[in-house]
């Protein structure tokens, strides 16, 4: 009996035991409104500001600014500080900024001063108030390797490829500043070269109105880009061809075609006499015997009295063609011939 009072017993602790842990495990589970986190409704997707931004997709790439002038051993930082932490630039052309490129190397480590990343975003108008757009990180690591694939040492200078995340709308003529807002645990970062006497007189840096960092911006084109600049650019080429169309009411005439003179018809006049031939007194026929006669004066009976004679050449000479000589020109010549005899 005592051996099953003992069994007993164990049983009994151990049903009491697995009841504790039970309630043990109900108390401790922790809901997200316990530790002060915030689930999403069902449907709705997270932050937008918390989630990471993407790099945009463009079709077209092109170079924007530059400025490639500096001194050897003349180098400057970026700070966290708002006074000492950005560069300007004015876009000369519309799209997206895909990146920047900056010209120097890693700062020296370890340092107490310089940290191993920094990071910002990109403000138009103004550093401090401007409207932000983008992000971007450039970190210690990725200069060296940078300039490891340009064959450079980890002393060397060469360019830096900052890519921006997300949408940075660039607009002909406006200023932006490339801004940095976060060091970890440091002040400073980076070796990056500048140019002194205000080379680039469309920015500036945070250190001196005269002095500009060497960098370079691009400038990418996406689909809705494209596509909004072949639309204006077919519209233009439609009002261009309305304008052509139309024309002026004060337009003057037309010139004039010039025309030449019509040469005469050959087959109106009768073909001039060779110069073998004998040439004849108009209104006189030679005879048989060589002596000049009189020409006879048709009768009424004869076929053709009434008609006109063939129109003559007075000077065979001369190539323009003479009048021809009428019936009563020929009986006045007639009269002055016998008149003479």
């Amino acid at each position: 009996m005592p051996y099953f009072k003992h069994i007993s017993y164990l049983a009994l602790s151990f049903i009491v035991l697995c009841g504790l842990i039970g309630c043990s495990d109900d108390a401790t589970q922790k809901t997200p409104e316990s530790e002060g986190q915030t689930t999403a409704p069902s449907g709705q997707s997270p932050d937008p500001e918390k989630a990471k931004p993407t790099f945009p997709l463009v079709y077209v790439e092109e170079l924007d600014q530059y400025q490639e002038f500096y001194k050897d051993q003349h180098t400057t930082s970026f700070s966290h500080v708002p006074s000492k932490n950005w560069f300007s630039f004015t876009a000369g052309k519309d799209g997206v900024l895909t990146k920047i490129l900056l010209y120097g190397k890693a700062n020296v480590v370890p340092n107490e001063y310089y940290g191993l990343s920094m990071s910002g975003f990109i403000r138009e108008g103004n550093p401090l108030t401007g409207a932000k757009f983008g992000a971007w990180k450039l970190s210690r690591d990725d200069i060296l390797n940078q300039l490891a694939a340009q064959s450079l040492t980890e002393r060397d200078s060469g360019w830096i490829t900052i890519r921006i995340r997300g949408e940075v709308p660039q607009e002909a003529g406006q200023t932006y500043f490339f801004v940095c807002d976060r060091i970890p645990e440091k002040s400073w970062f980076g070796e990056f070269a500048f140019g002194e006497g205000n080379p680039y007189k469309a920015g500036r840096n945070w250190l001196n109105s005269e002095h500009d960092l060497v960098f370079r911006t691009y400038v990418g084109k996406t689909k809705e880009h494209i596509e909004q600049t072949q639309m204006i650019r077919k519209l233009k080429e439609l009002e261009d061809l309305k304008k052509n169309q139309s024309a002026p009411v004060n337009a003057p005439p037309p010139s004039p075609i010039p025309v030449s003179p019509r040469p005469p018809d050959p087959s109106t006049f009768h073909a001039l006499p060779s110069a073998n031939a004998t040439q004849a007194t108009p209104g006189v026929l030679r005879a048989n015997n060589g002596s000049l006669q009189p020409p006879q004066a048709p009768s009424l009976s004869q076929p053709g009295a009434n008609t006109l004679p063939s129109p003559q050449f007075a000077n065979p000479g001369n190539t323009l063609p003479a009048r021809p000589i009428l019936p009563e020109q020929n009986s006045s010549l007639l009269n002055r011939l016998n008149q003479r005899q």
